[in-house]
């Protein structure tokens, strides 16, 4: 129950920083990295349920849905912690790739500052 406390906690400190950063006019304003953890925040967390057929879905996967149901319930402990462990890692990549492009957007700003404080220097 703790983890999941501390799941939702780092989810509602994302979701801030994300809102505090301003978005861009369009897709072409993001950099490579920015697109690649705009992917990876959107698609961090995976479930061990399946979605249940469709209701006019074909006999086979039906039986297929079912087979993959019966198999999970026989492992349903081990496929839950490695789940876990798995949102867990992708948690934790997210936040440093979030944190990677924060810092390299700080660097970027740095650069320019030391640019121009060079160039009032030497005119």
């Amino acid at each position: 129950m703790s983890q999941n406390i501390d799941v939702e906690r780092e989810l509602n400190e994302l979701r801030a920083r994300v809102r505090r950063t301003p978005a861009p006019t369009s897709d072409a304003d993001l950099t490579a990295l920015q697109k690649a953890i705009a992917n990876l925040n959107a698609n961090w967390y995976i479930s061990a349920t399946l979605p249940p057929p469709a209701p006019n879905a074909p006999l086979t996967w039906r039986a297929v849905y079912f087979v993959k149901r019966v198999v999970r319930r026989v492992m349903v402990e081990l496929l839950n912690t490695l789940v876990q462990q798995q949102n867990a890692f992708n948690l934790q990549v997210a936040k440093a790739l979030t944190e990677l492009a924060t810092q390299e957007e700080r660097i970027a700003e740095l650069e320019s500052r030391i640019a121009k404080l060079e160039k009032e220097r030497i005119a």
